[in-house]
């Protein structure tokens, strides 16, 4: 066991000090850093400045591990339940136990389930596991026959609508070359979600070059805070405004790319009144109306396709898509739109206006020698933000659909779909027959649109014809609401590192779902909500324990100029009790007798090839499993050794592995969905047969908006939004019962606090530092102290993070803060069912209780002890944060 972390400054008997480089996986960002470790204590964790991911540069967060690190509660052995009640709160009474004893116990339950039914057996997954072990999890999955195997968010729907219009994961901003930029709903540059670090610091450098950032949020985060301009808008609206400024743009302004838009979209394809594509008879290909020869040609055969104009095709009538979406965008005027958004009509057109001056259409700029187009000018969101809400997929789209409209779309200065060219140029999407983008894998695409069919999995992914990973979303529906939606009653469930009582929403609701399993097992370096109403927990190493490669996925944690691939390796001097999540599952295998059906699709998973294919007749390390994937994916020349010293491999991008559609051929990105009214008829058919009610109103071939539902719930007392915001020194659920972190907050002016806006308080008769009762029409409450702000939109009432723990074994995080989770109703009207995920918006009432605390007080719960390591941390916030 590693020593205290007091002892780290015993230096008369120096026997060590080493800096080893590693990847800090706090969050999903996988940042380099170097540890310094004297006498086998861990005393320092700094970023890797040979790195080419972040450069150096760490959040308090990597800072802080640590703590995490040394945290006594981990649990060194397995733990069995012994208390028979089970509930949010109720002791478990675990038990410890060997190894051995827990891994025959979790095979015999997993064993029983599958030989009654495999559809038994439910694995989900959380986020930020290393690419490789989810490969090992799912070919334990398919293995065993088991469709249950899922995992992914509550809200955001952002990815999802990535891989629908761009067929990557993510989108990046080409900050080094962009002039003007829109953040929708984003915190981009403010050390949160995906590349923080990079994207901070070229954040830093494109505005001291005189970049026009503008930020559109209902809250003034500290990237909003840096911003040229802050627009805050009413929650959940975001996407009307999008469509509002696209209006301007196209109708107004007739500002648009049109050589872009011919050849790189579907914009120019044929579309009849019946709302599909007019095709070839022979080829069954789409038409566009080539204004050359005068006559309708296959898509892959116009030489200058027309956008507008009324066509007669083999005696139909039709026009363009773009012709379609002009008139669709008629009905998104500023007028219209400001009072929806709360953003005045000619604030929108200003916008628009210098959106598209900024774009410079038909611009160009020589880069390595070459002429490329040049659309200086992006609009981004990110997860969560405005994409958190019933049709939360069209207002990410929306947003997308200004950068196609400019021609702003993978070329330099604008908006980059992440590697959607690999190494050596190779595409990592597919082309549809009809000539459009398709994700890769299958699982992560929602075009073309499956089949709605009974369910069999407890996600109900089955009936939903886009839906990506829903994780828990449909369990609701499924184990509690609905249970006969499936021909079975799931027995087992294993949760890999998920604390899904904290991520997802109404949390008596999830733990009845979870209480429908006979058996749960939870696999975690420590102990969580959700481990708490588990049968059988197994300890896994701490992420400073791990050996892993690669960290960083080609899905969105690899960006820049250069291609690198990061190693996580143990940083511990002595050797954990603990187990790597792939030994666990290799040694269930070895168990349930299917490791020669098992190590075949491991090393298809890993794209292990000869001779460093695994046999399933052998007993291998994680230690030498990684060193074969390192030659099988890298090379012969590459190893374990190399890695270990180094950290990382890099080599230089190619200019069209930058910028792709400035070079390469890339299929056809989506400006009209065709398919997805179709798609809408077929599950709403599916639902009715099935007793579900579901909205399908945002199953359109054009952009579109609607307003959430929590209106729709709401009296008149319940007057103000409830909305969640990031923390750049937190991340998801993990981080808040880290001593350093949770110091932090309570030196943050309103971390735990509820924040509002300081004239709508002031019409409640509300003061800075009040104490107050938060209420939903659902009648969940929640209790706090207030911040008053102008900072933050009239009709919002803001909660930050993922607060408000309630685990035993969370000592320092229980009971700070509000969970906003819990705040939120689990209803099947608040379920986007284009995505599957959950509508994150909800209407409060808010009311003073009594004031007993001061308005600079940092929290209603006692901040606990001082740690050595808020001096270092401090800096940090001072530098990254509004106060």
């Amino acid at each position: 066991m590693a020593q205290p972390l007091r002892q780290a400054n015993n230096t008369e008997t120096l026997q060590e000090d080493v800096w080893i480089p590693s990847v800090c996986r706090v969050c999903s960002n996988c940042c380099g850093i170097r540890v310094h470790r004297v006498n086998g204590v861990i005393v320092k964790i700094e970023g890797d400045p040979a790195n080419p991911h972040n450069s150096g540069k760490i959040c308090a967060k990597g800072m802080a591990n640590i703590m995490s690190f040394y945290d006594p509660a981990r649990p060194r052995f397995p733990l069995v339940r012994t208390s028979s009640e089970k509930g949010p709160g109720i002791d478990p009474e675990w038990r410890e136990i060997s190894w051995y004893e827990a891994l025959d116990i979790a095979a015999a339950k997993i064993q029983a389930a599958v030989q009654q039914d495999p559809r038994k057996l439910v694995i989900l997954r959380g986020t930020g596991e290393a690419d490789w072990v989810g490969s090992c999890v799912g070919a334990f999955a398919k293995v065993l026959n088991t469709p249950n195997f899922a995992g992914g968010p509550f809200f955001a729907t952002h990815v999802d609508a990535c891989y629908l219009m761009n067929g990557t994961m993510h989108v990046e901003i080409d900050l080094p070359r962009c002039r003007y930029l829109l953040l929708f709903g984003s915190q981009r540059g403010g050390v949160v979600n995906h590349d923080a670090m990079r994207a901070a610091r070229e954040m830093a450098d494109a505005q001291a070059r005189g970049m026009k950032l503008v930020v559109v949020d209902p809250v003034s985060s500290p990237i909003a805070s840096r911003a040229t301009e802050w627009v805050p808008v009413r929650p959940g609206t975001d996407g009307a405004l999008a469509l509002s400024m696209l209006h301007v743009l196209v109708n107004e302004l007739a500002i648009f790319d049109r050589k872009f838009l011919q050849a790189h979209t579907n914009a120019a394809y044929l579309v009849g009144d019946d709302g599909l594509y007019i095709r070839d008879h022979g080829s069954g290909k789409p038409l566009m109306w080539d204004e050359s020869a005068r006559r309708s040609l296959p898509f892959d055969e116009s030489a200058s396709p027309a956008l507008e104009g009324e066509f007669q095709v083999g005696g139909r009538s039709c026009q363009p898509a773009f012709a379609r979406l002009k008139e669709q965008l008629k009905g998104y005027v500023p007028e219209a739109m400001a009072e929806v958004t709360t953003v005045a009509a000619e604030r929108i057109r200003r916008l628009a206006r210098e959106f598209g001056a900024a774009a410079a259409v038909g611009a160009t700029i020589v880069i390595d020698g070459k002429t490329l187009p040049y659309r200086p000018a992006c609009a981004f969101c990110d997860s969560r933000g405005l994409s958190s809400h019933q049709f939360g997929m069209w207002a990410s789209m929306n947003v997308h659909l200004l950068n196609m409209i400019v021609g702003a779309l993978d070329v330099p200065g604008g908006s980059l779909s992440t590697n959607i060219l690999g190494p050596g140029e190779q595409p990592r999407v597919e082309e549809s027959e009809d000539g459009l983008v398709v994700a890769t894998p299958a699982d992560v695409r929602s075009y073309p649109a499956r089949r709605p069919r009974p369910p069999e999995t407890v996600n109900l992914r089955e009936m939903l014809p886009l839906a990506r990973a829903m994780g828990t979303v449909m369990m609701g529906l499924s184990m509690v609401h609905h249970p006969y939606l499936l021909p079975y009653e799931p027995e087992v469930l294993i949760l890999n590192n998920f604390n899904m009582m904290m991520s997802g929403v109404e949390p008596a609701l999830l733990a009845e779902a979870l209480g429908k399993f006979a058996f749960v097992v939870f696999l975690g370096d420590k102990l969580c909500e959700t481990a708490e109403l588990a049968d059988l927990f197994l300890p896994l190493l701490h992420p400073m324990e791990r050996l892993d490669f690669p960290m960083n996925s080609m899905r969105g944690w690899i960006n820049g100029d250069q291609w690198y691939f990061t190693m996580r390796q143990p940083l511990n001097a002595e050797p954990s009790p603990r187990k790597h999540p792939a030994e666990i599952y290799f040694e269930l295998a070895r168990r349930l007798g299917i490791l020669d059906r098992f190590v075949p699709r491991v090393n298809r998973g890993l794209g292990l090839k000869e001779p460093y294919a695994l046999e399933s007749s052998r007993r291998y390390s994680v230690e030498e499993i990684i060193e074969r994937h390192i030659k099988s994916s890298l090379g012969a020349e590459h190893g374990l050794e190399e890695l270990k010293a180094k950290g990382f491999v890099a080599r230089p991008r190619t200019l069209a592995e930058r910028f792709p559609r400035a070079l390469a051929r890339l299929p056809r990105a989506h400006l009209y969905f065709e398919f997805l009214p179709e798609a809408g008829r077929e599950l709403a058919a599916m639902a009715a047969e099935a007793g579900l009610q579901v909205d399908t109103r945002g199953f359109q071939a054009l952009p579109c908006w609607y307003p959430c539902a929590a209106g729709e719930h709401a009296t008149p007392d319940h007057d103000l939004f409830l909305i969640n915001y990031k923390l750049p020194f937190h991340t998801a659920t993990m981080t808040q019962d880290n001593p350093w972190l949770a110091e932090l907050a309570s030196h943050h002016p309103h971390a735990y606090k509820f924040l509002i806006n300081r004239e709508t308080a002031a019409k409640k008769g509300i003061v800075d530092g009040d104490e107050v009762l938060v209420e939903t029409p659902a009648g969940a409450k929640a209790q706090g102290i207030v911040k008053l702000s102008q900072c933050i939109h009239p009709e919002v009432v803001a909660v930050a993070s993922a607060f408000g723990h309630w685990a035993k074994a969370r000592k320092t995080a229980r009971g700070r803060g509000a969970h906003f989770n819990s705040l939120v109703p689990y209803r099947a009207s608040q379920i986007d069912f284009m995505s599957g995920l959950m509508d994150a918006c909800v209407k409060v009432k808010i009311s003073k209780l009594r004031v007993s605390f001061s308005a600079d007080c940092g929290t209603h719960v006692p901040a606990g002890p001082r740690h050595r390591g808020v001096a270092v941390l401090l800096p940090f916030m001072y530098d990254v944060l509004w106060i």
